[in-house]
């Protein structure tokens, strides 16, 4: 094999692919990136950890054709140093050396057969049981990032670590929760009648949102496989396995009926809180909340510390009440919109509250909802 290719489409494409290698692995061949050419001018990158899987297809001048698999930490490395000239590849298909040489310097790796590297991807456009739905990309990352801070953080197995997609009638939700908290966002997605709902795991909607920031294209294609999925970009292909399981009936556990509203400026909500959580007790992170009839008053205390307390004005259609909240579960939400003012919707201290845009500040954010469970405090 024998490929060349500009520094900067080989650089692109190793960032795209590296982060999906398995770190420690008892098969040292899923450390590596497989290399291998496809036609005449496009060659292959991929990687994989056996439950996330990559192939990314970029221009080349291929002057033999061949495969060969490269630590991906050490090919990055020499990569990223190397002068931005032409880099030329070449294998040595006797000894799996590979040299890279650009300008005047020039590596010798020694590689691992492609053989030893897993067959991840097979062709099942054709089963009956595929579904296929398009997206923009914007569309879908913005989704994603509303929803997936809220995902369980250490029960990697269980259905909470992953985020839901519910697909139907041209609308896509995305939904998470810990139990403590659930987020869930809406938008329009050409679904062509079809629905769906599975579960993808918070590490491939993070790689997701990663893969996503590097690729200039503007749709993405999902395709829903048997017990995997795909997004699919021009030229690359991310493949996860989904959780199974059940997901929670989501649309119940949001109340429709909290008739304590208030209205609040994010930013200065945002500001008051992380001057407020200086003081907070770093085992609870509990923030108290009592809301007036124009003012809220924010306040805290830690036995070991001290305490600390700070007002913002507000608009609410109530008196009183005192609700408790872990603070970090609030600064997730209000970071996550994008609108001038927020919508508190309250029932009683200890019920779930809703955090949510206000309508008048950007009307497309409406289906956005936080559903955050309040705190006793004894």
């Amino acid at each position: 094999m024998e490929i060349i290719l500009s520094k900067d489409e080989l650089l692109n494409a190793i960032k795209v692919v590296e982060k999906i290698t398995a770190q420690k692995s008892s098969q040292p061949v899923l450390s590596n990136i497989l290399i291998e050419t496809v036609s005449a001018d496009r060659v292959k990158f991929c990687a994989t950890d056996l439950n996330l899987s990559i192939s990314h297809k970029v221009n080349a001048q291929v002057v033999s054709e061949g495969k060969i698999t490269l630590g991906a930490k050490r090919l990055g490395e020499i990569v990223s140093r190397l002068d931005s000239k032409p880099v030329n590849i070449s294998l040595n298909p006797e000894t799996n050396v590979i040299t890279i040489s650009s300008g005047k310097a020039k590596f010798e790796l020694i590689g691992i057969n492609a053989n030893e590297f897993p067959q991840v991807f097979t062709e099942e456009e054709n089963e009956e049981d595929t579904k296929t739905f398009e997206i923009n990309k914007n569309t879908l990352m913005k989704g994603v990032k509303q929803v997936v801070f809220s995902t369980a953080q250490h029960e990697s197995a269980s259905i909470l670590s992953g985020v839901c997609f519910n697909i139907d009638s041209n609308t896509i939700e995305f939904v998470a929760t810990d139990g403590n908290r659930l987020t869930r966002a809406s938008k329009e997605i050409n679904s062509k009648d079809d629905s769906a709902i599975f579960i993808v795991p918070s590490r491939t909607v993070q790689e997701l949102i990663r893969i996503s920031s590097i690729i200039d294209d503007d749709k993405v294609t999902i395709k829903l496989l048997r017990a995997r999925i795909q997004f699919v970009f021009s030229g690359v292909v991310f493949q996860s396995k989904l959780i199974n399981g059940t997901y929670p009936k989501y649309q119940q556990l949001i109340p429709t009926t909290n008739d304590k509203l208030v209205y609040i400026n994010r930013q200065e909500l945002i500001d008051v809180i992380e001057r407020v959580c200086v003081m907070v007790n770093e085992r609870t992170n509990i923030i108290k909340f009592t809301f007036n009839k124009n003012s809220l008053e924010l306040s805290t205390d830690s036995p070991d510390a001290g305490s600390g307390k700070d007002f913002i004005d507000i608009d609410s259609n109530f008196d009183e009440i005192v609700i408790a909240f872990n603070y970090r579960y609030v600064l997730d939400s209000l970071k996550n919109m994008d609108t001038q003012k927020v919508k508190i919707e309250i029932a009683t201290n200890l019920s779930a509250t809703l955090f949510k845009p206000a309508v008048e500040a950007n009307a497309a954010d409406e289906s956005y909802v936080c559903l955050i469970m309040p705190v006793q405090v004894r």
